[in-house]
């Protein structure tokens, strides 16, 4: 499970859908002249998204769309380099990473406020307290901070001065409940157009309660051994760790972003029957919870230990492989728990797949019309309604050497 191909191009496009669904108005700015920005650029050009370029326009600058949306209102994000935020939390970035290269991950923070006497802008870092030691978020309120103009321009720039500016627009549409239905429902079934649109036939992209079925097919020794194929026999161990790591990593995002939407949902569809869906889609939440660990998502370059079913495993057979030399030997060794961590999984697949019909029943007897074409995608408020799941496989033909 990962975020490929990256958020320049997937949460956009959940940004659009977002700023569609409830009307409100979105520009979005960037500077071609800098490497980030040039990268952007031509990642976001076949995509045809509305862009406005800071290098092509003298007048527009970043810091006048800042000043100009703080007057009227509007909170501005925009993407940075953590590696020259001055908070702590980042000085993990500046000793083991460095700064950010074109098309690399960057991160988002939100200016709220300027001053232009004391050069100053105030920020909400939604990174800071979230990982590590200086785990706190959001009780502890540090991520709501002050920094400098040079402090920012530099975190600003290395990110290629990329802007969102969302506007108060037309209001929310008038089929709010059957286009937020209908995203669950694709989503939740893996329509492929709905998670990549234009890039349907990618065969290493499993989208839904698909991708969850795959992950249980794949919880086998020929699966595992086929992964850490791609790597040198000293570098197996480190593989088959971080493999085990990031899986829990995404299962807990995923988990706790389906749990919050799920208690939210009947506020949000207020004229749908939710009981049978909310029945049917609760029974993934135990098997989602068997796979995850908030200290999977605390954890900074060292890996929090922790009593889960997936870092035992995972990390198990890591160990066993240190000491054996023998791959299948230490696959096979743990047997017994990769079955288990397959059921969970297919159980989780089950119940999306059901949770999916049912919702769609509903759907068609409140007299919506579902179209299999239509790419609907959200993200944003005070719930993340559901973060897509998207499993990558990496296979070789099996008439390889192993």
């Amino acid at each position: 499970m990962t975020f490929f191909p990256g958020v320049m191009v997937r949460q956009i496009s959940w940004f659009e859908f977002f700023m569609d669904l409830y009307g409100l108005e979105m520009q979005f700015y960037l500077d071609s002249s800098t490497d980030y920005g040039w990268n952007a650029m031509q990642m976001l050009a076949p995509l045809n998204y509305e862009i406005t370029d800071y290098a092509q326009s003298g007048l527009i600058t970043p810091q006048n769309v800042v000043r100009e949306s703080i007057d009227n209102g509007y909170p501005l994000a925009i993407s940075v380099d953590t590696y020259y935020l001055p908070v702590e939390d980042w000085d993990i970035i500046r000793d083991y990473v460095g700064p950010m290269q074109p098309g690399g991950a960057g991160h988002a923070i939100v200016i709220v406020g300027y001053n232009d006497t004391a050069q100053r802008v105030q920020v909400y870092d939604p990174g800071v307290g979230l990982l590590g030691e200086n785990y706190g978020y959001p009780d502890d309120g540090r991520w709501n901070y002050s920094m400098t103009y040079s402090q920012l321009d530099d975190a600003w720039r290395s990110a290629g001065y990329v802007t969102f500016r969302v506007s108060n627009g037309t209001g929310p549409r008038d089929d709010f409940e059957e286009k937020l239905a209908l995203y669950i429902t694709q989503r939740l079934l893996g329509n492929r157009t709905s998670y990549f649109e234009g890039s349907e036939n990618f065969f290493y992209l499993g989208t839904g309660a698909n991708a969850f079925r795959g992950m249980g097919l794949d919880m086998t020794l020929e699966a595992i051994r086929d992964y850490c194929f791609n790597y040198l026999e000293v570098d197996k161990p480190t593989a088959i760790r971080v493999l085990g790591h990031n899986l829990e990593v995404m299962m807990t995002m995923q988990y706790l972003a389906f749990r919050s939407s799920l208690d939210s949902l009947s506020d949000l569809l207020p004229s749908k029957n939710l009981e049978p869906f909310l029945e049917a889609a609760s029974e993934a939440l135990p098997h989602m919870e068997a796979l995850s660990h908030n200290a999977s998502i605390t954890s900074g370059i060292d890996i929090i230990a922790r009593d889960t079913l997936l870092y035992n495993t995972f990390f198990g057979i890591a160990s066993s492989f240190e000491i054996s030399h023998d791959l299948d030997y230490s696959i096979n060794e743990f047997s017994n728990e990769l079955e288990e961590i397959a059921t969970h999984l297919s159980a989780i697949a089950d119940a999306w797949e059901i949770a999916g019909h049912t919702l769609s029943q509903e759907l068609n007897e409140s007299g919506s019309i579902l179209n299999d074409n239509i790419v609907i995608v959200i993200g944003g408020g005070v719930t993340i309604l559901i973060i897509g799941v998207i499993l990558v496989v990496w296979r070789r033909k099996p008439d390889e050497d192993t």
